[in-house]
């Protein structure tokens, strides 16, 4: 198939599928934008999930294996993808431990349009998706164990032992499907640090992966959007965050969705169970 002249994707960076989606179109060199706020129509038919993506004038695409897939890439082993789960929920279920430190750092994160009267409108409303995710992972959370470090390690594990031959990447000779949703997961990581970043970045059992960490950031590092940029070799600049003009709209969207709190909990309560029934929890 011939290659996309443009592919457009909507969600925010500091989702791993995200991350993996934008890794994925910048590995094959496909002209791409990101706005962080997916049409109203598909939104009203999918719920809230991310990433959403279009290839040239395509209908919209959910869940980051098979964008990718549509790219060119693999399908993803069964193992690999409980083993990536896993690693995926072990950080994601922790990420609202700092309220206000969730909050803030998702002030930081870009929009892409190319309009900036879009862009604005976009930064006020893409405090309904954090809104969203902010309370199912506040109480997704509640009865759940943290895991130890060494349970982390374990889940890491399981990637380092896949990197045991004489292999770069997950994926072979360069990155597949495995190696951009794992790196997306160190994006996460490292856009609000907390533990499985310092996992990965401290414990000795685990110097293979960041060697493999450190392919993988040589290979993008031209990426603007590498959280990970300063946290792992080689070290590279800091992302660029959203201007102040764009984060004070943001932070006014946010105090909105507090504002209109019966009705930003309603709409919450909807949408997450349209996207349960659809079966759209992985993306």
């Amino acid at each position: 198939m011939p290659a996309p002249n443009h592919v457009q994707v909507c969600g925010n960076d500091h989702s791993p599928w995200v991350q993996a989606v934008l890794l994925g179109l910048r590995e094959k060199g496909i002209r791409h934008t990101l706005v962080t706020v997916p049409p109203p129509s598909v939104i009203a038919n999918s719920g809230v999930v991310m990433p959403v993506a279009q290839i040239d004038d395509g209908p919209w695409l959910l869940d980051s294996e098979r964008i990718l897939v549509a790219l060119g890439f693999s399908k993803v082993e069964a193992a690999e993808r409980r083993a990536m789960q896993s690693v995926f929920l072990s950080d994601a279920m922790r990420r609202t431990e700092g309220r206000w430190e969730f909050w803030r750092r998702f002030s930081f994160s870009r929009d892409g349009h190319p309009s900036a009267v879009r862009r604005m409108w976009n930064h006020f409303w893409r405090t309904f998706p954090v809104f969203y995710f902010f309370l199912l992972i506040t109480f997704g959370s509640r009865g759940r164990s943290r895991p130890t470090e060494e349970q982390l390690v374990e889940e890491f594990r399981f990637f380092q032992d896949r990197l045991a031959g004489d292999a770069a990447f997950l994926g072979g000779a360069a990155p597949d499907t495995v190696d951009l949703q794992l790196f997306g997961q160190i994006q996460m990581f490292a856009s609000i640090p907390g533990p499985s970043l310092r996992v990965l970045r401290e414990h000795p059992e685990l110097a293979r992966l960041r060697g493999w960490i450190g392919a993988m950031q040589e290979r993008f590092r031209d990426h603007p959007r590498l959280y990970s940029a300063p946290w792992f070799e080689p070290r590279l600049p800091e992302i660029e965050p959203a201007r102040a003009l764009e984060r004070c709209f943001y932070w006014a969207g946010a105090v909105a969705m507090w504002i209109a709190l019966p009705i930003s909990l309603l709409a919450v309560v909807y949408y997450a169970t349209r996207v349960r029934k659809k079966g759209l929890l992985r993306s």
